[in-house]
């Protein structure tokens, strides 16, 4: 396996590591807590100290509302190496848009609405995430001007999202280096911050959280530990 660390500052000591998890939901093999997936989550933890953000759609597909499940959000919620923030509604399309990329069907007026269904969602069960990130990254100007309205950060794609202007009101915290990578270049973005990015599960994503995958990034960790002080951090610290 070959790593190395590219970006503005490649020669500092210290850095800081924030690990994304996208599409985590209350099914099995999903993010349960007896699931696989999610014992690599704690393995990762008690060995190096890794924090992670939890991307959570609020009605997955229409199915796995976090109202009906309220159980399950306070296991994650409870461990204070988690933040849970918010990751569509759906996460689905419901009239012309492509697949997964639920605001991408979106005018101003009704990514508004769809932002208060899912925010709704969240308030059920007493929480409210501060943090965004569109589910499929891809989403119009409207929508991301409506999530600038009702969140505080939001997690973007470094080169899916170029295209879109974002509001001074609005933190943005940019990254995607995948956790299946064993042959990469580590990008270093805001002076001194990784950002890794993963899928819990899903057939079709190669960064979920197997077993391969876990050992990957374990090495991934070990070769920066080896170069690094690494602060382990989650995006609401990073505000």
């Amino acid at each position: 396996m070959r790593f190395r660390c590219e970006g503005q500052q490649i020669n500092m000591k210290e850095i800081n590591v924030v690990i994304c998890i996208d599409d985590t939901h209350p099914e099995v093999n999903w993010g349960m807590p007896e699931d696989k997936c999610t014992s690599y989550l704690h393995l990762l933890n008690k060995e190096f100290g890794c924090k992670f953000v939890q991307f959570i759609p609020s009605n997955y597909h229409g199915k796995f509302p976090l109202s009906k499940n309220k159980e399950w959000v306070e296991y994650w919620n409870n461990l204070d190496w988690i933040e849970l923030a918010a990751h569509g509604h759906f996460h689905d399309c419901r009239t012309i848009g492509p697949g997964e990329c639920e605001m991408t069907e979106h005018d101003y007026n009704s990514a508004t609405t769809r932002l208060n269904m899912c925010l709704g969602e969240w308030n059920k069960i007493g929480i409210k995430p501060i943090g965004w990130r569109m589910p499929g990254w891809l989403g119009t100007q409207d929508s991301f001007d409506a999530v600038s309205e009702k969140f505080d950060y939001i997690a973007i794609h470094e080169s899916h999202n170029n295209n879109i202007t974002f509001k001074d009101t609005i933190k943005i915290f940019k990254g995607a280096d995948g956790i299946h990578r064993d042959d990469c270049n580590i990008n270093i973005w805001n002076e001194n911050t990784i950002m890794f990015q993963s899928h819990i599960a899903g057939a079709t994503n190669e960064n979920n959280w197997n077993e391969h995958n876990y050992k990957t990034f374990r090495e991934i960790l070990l070769f920066l530990k080896k170069n690094y002080i690494l602060n382990f951090k989650l995006l609401k610290e990073l505000i």
